[in-house]
């Protein structure tokens, strides 16, 4: 069975570390937002005017920038898709999350062929976030850590409004336990 699996969480959260093991144990394609696309971001945001490592604060990035970047993400995904293989997308999609059509939108712009779509939000708890932000010590992350309240009462426990796909939540504090999610996937 094909699918196309999103990973959704914040900065932190373990997303990657998830969507990469998922991946893995699926045989999957892994599509990683950040690997994909973010040499161009930097290049787009430093041609723009804007510091490279500038993103969520920057309108720049939000209203130019990121839409092109989630849209190339998507359509890779749907060229995957339509060549018999599963997907999954490893990317925030914070400033989409409380769109309730986003997905179902961007997906339909990208020429998604029919496939079954989960949404994974990983979530750890606020102290774990924040360990792991400093401990991987990203330069895109100070700003985070610096303004710590902001970021994490936007960004930290965002809900999901997509309609139309399946949700799951995987709490990722500890060793997560993926049975119910591969089995969601039919693995």
């Amino acid at each position: 069975m094909t699918f196309a699996l999103v990973v959704v969480g914040s900065a932190g959260s373990g997303k990657s570390t998830v969507a990469r093991e998922i991946a893995r144990r699926c045989t999957a394609v892994y599509l990683d937002k950040d690997r994909l696309a973010g040499p161009l971001v930097e290049v787009a945001l430093s041609a723009g005017g804007h510091a490279p490592q500038e993103r969520e604060d920057s309108a720049f990035y939000r209203e130019a920038v990121m839409p092109a970047e989630y849209a190339s993400l998507l359509s890779v995904a749907a060229d995957n898709v339509r060549l018999g293989l599963s997907v999954v997308i490893d990317a925030p999609f914070a400033g989409y999350l409380n769109q309730p059509h986003f997905l179902e939108t961007a997906t339909e712009a990208a020429a998604w062929p029919d496939v079954d779509t989960v949404v994974l939000r990983v979530v750890t708890s606020e102290e774990e976030t924040r360990r792991r932000l400093r401990a991987r010590g990203l330069v895109r992350d100070r700003a985070k850590l610096a303004m710590w309240d902001t970021f994490w009462s936007t960004w930290g426990r965002s809900t999901i409004d997509w309609v139309g796909v399946s949700v799951m939540e995987l709490d990722n504090s500890d060793t997560p336990d993926l049975r119910e999610v591969l089995s969601r996937l039919g693995g």
